[in-house]
């Protein structure tokens, strides 16, 4: 029994890139109503993180400085804590295969992050998604929309490193379309969660829109 929602976010980074996400239940014997499987379309691509190079300047009489590579987290992530929610759930690598169709999490209950994203804390925009469940029947980003501004994310990486983010604003948009800068390998750390919210129809088992939730990177938990 599965639960499938479709949609096509379209995103420009130079080229279009353009991917779908969809909401599906575990087959858990929970549920009553059985769907037809949907596959969602995704087109990966591989972002290029560039070193960031830091000068400090040398306490040292002749004044000389000191160029030193900053670290930047390579490592993908493992687990996502949602403290307010009580989320501790794992976090899976989503890839898409050679047609451009999106793996989804093995296991329904955790988070997939979308490995042609950045790593959470480097550059850019790391993408994770979650289900949202049936109405009354909640996964794990079912109550996402429960989340206000300052409320803290945390993403830990599988070198055991902590990356903390912090809610700046959340969104909805329409199936097919998608806030801009998602995904894109540049630009400050920051986090994107992704979900299906608004009408539920029963007939087509999809969700008439996706919640944005976009978070500021603020370091080291």
């Amino acid at each position: 029994m599965r639960l499938a929602g479709e949609a096509t976010l379209g995103v420009v980074l130079g080229a279009t890139l353009v991917f779908a996400w969809s909401d599906r239940t575990p087959n858990d014997g929970t549920l009553t109503t059985a769907a037809p499987p949907v596959q969602s379309a995704m087109t990966p691509f591989t972002p290029e993180l560039a070193g960031v190079q830091g000068t400090l300047g040398s306490a040292a009489a002749d004044g000389a400085t000191i160029s030193a590579k900053l670290s930047l987290p390579t490592a993908p992530p493992v687990q996502l804590l949602i403290p307010s929610l009580d989320i501790h759930r794992p976090v899976e690598e989503v890839g898409a295969d050679r047609s451009g169709v999106i793996n989804l999490p093995v296991n329904f209950w955790n988070a997939g992050w979308f490995k042609g994203s950045p790593v959470p804390g480097a550059p850019g925009d790391a993408v994770i998604e979650g289900h949202a469940g049936y109405p009354g029947q909640p996964l794990i980003f079912g109550r996402l929309v429960a989340l206000r501004p300052g409320d803290h994310v945390t993403v830990v990486l599988a070198d055991g490193t902590r990356r903390l983010f912090k809610v700046e604003s959340m969104t909805r948009v329409p199936v097919g379309t998608a806030p801009p800068g998602m995904a894109e390998p540049y630009g400050p750390p920051r986090l994107t969660l992704i979900t299906c919210t608004g009408h539920f129809d029963q007939g087509r088992y999809s969700y008439s829109q996706r919640l944005v939730l976009e978070a500021s990177y603020a370091g080291l938990a």
